[in-house]
């Protein structure tokens, strides 16, 4: 499908699901066969400072703030995804109430509209675009992004920050254990022997403690050099 843009006369092809754009010669907005049911715009009550300090301080490299389409069908009525987004976050998601303003030009720019599935529209009811911020966080080596809602500020699903520092936890649990059994490994021997050798026991634990800590310190500068590697 072809459209004029009505301030310059430029012809843009669209899809289907598009019904606000922006001509990209006069940045002039377009509308294109809108929803038959006028749509409602959920107004957002959280900043993206405030989704942004959900995080540690520097972690985030950039928030977007989008609108998901939902689906009323009747007043009232719970909200059905009208969008092929994929975010397993908002699977079975049902997004809270918000201040509604009826879709105006002036609310929201083209670029952060999710677009709608017609299809779904086809079976009545009122479009609800519902406002989530697209946080990226930075990691080590790659971003990713999470969802908050911009309503009531909640972070959906979990926080990759918080899946790195329970496999940190695990990684530095399984390291210590690791270095405990090579450092009694070694020291049991050492300790017999010099029990053999006729010397005494304060010795002889002492010699143990000193060839424990240093199989710990092999062990620990290999496992490190493993990780480099990796």
């Amino acid at each position: 499908m072809r459209v004029s843009c009505s301030q310059c006369g430029a012809e843009h092809t669209v899809l289907e699901s598009d019904f606000y754009l922006r001509c990209s010669y006069c940045d002039a907005t377009i509308l294109v066969n809108p929803p038959e049911s006028t749509p409602v715009i959920v107004a957002p009550g959280a900043t993206p400072e405030e989704a942004s300090r959900l995080f540690p301080p520097g972690s985030v490299s950039s928030v977007e703030l989008r609108y998901f389409p939902y689906l009323e069908v009747e007043e009232g009525s719970s909200l059905r995804p009208c969008f092929s987004q994929p975010w397993s976050e908002l699977d079975g998601y049902s997004p809270p109430a918000g201040d509604r303003r009826i879709f105006d030009r002036s609310l929201t720019e083209p670029e952060q509209l999710i677009p709608f599935d017609r299809e779904m529209e086809e079976s009545g009811g009122k479009i609800v675009y519902h406002p989530l911020l697209i946080l990226m966080l930075k990691l080590e080596g790659y971003g990713e992004g999470v969802l908050v809602d911009g309503v009531s500020g909640r972070l959906l699903g979990e926080s990759p920050l918080a899946q790195r520092r329970q496999t940190s936890a695990m990684t530095y649990s399984g390291l210590f254990l690791r270095v405990l059994a090579g450092g009694l490994a070694a020291s049991i021997p050492v300790f017999i022997v010099m029990k053999l050798l006729g010397a005494d026991g304060p010795l002889s634990f002492l010699v143990s403690l000193i060839m424990a800590a240093l199989v710990g310190r092999l062990v620990m500068t290999g496992l490190e050099r493993k990780e480099t590697v990796e």
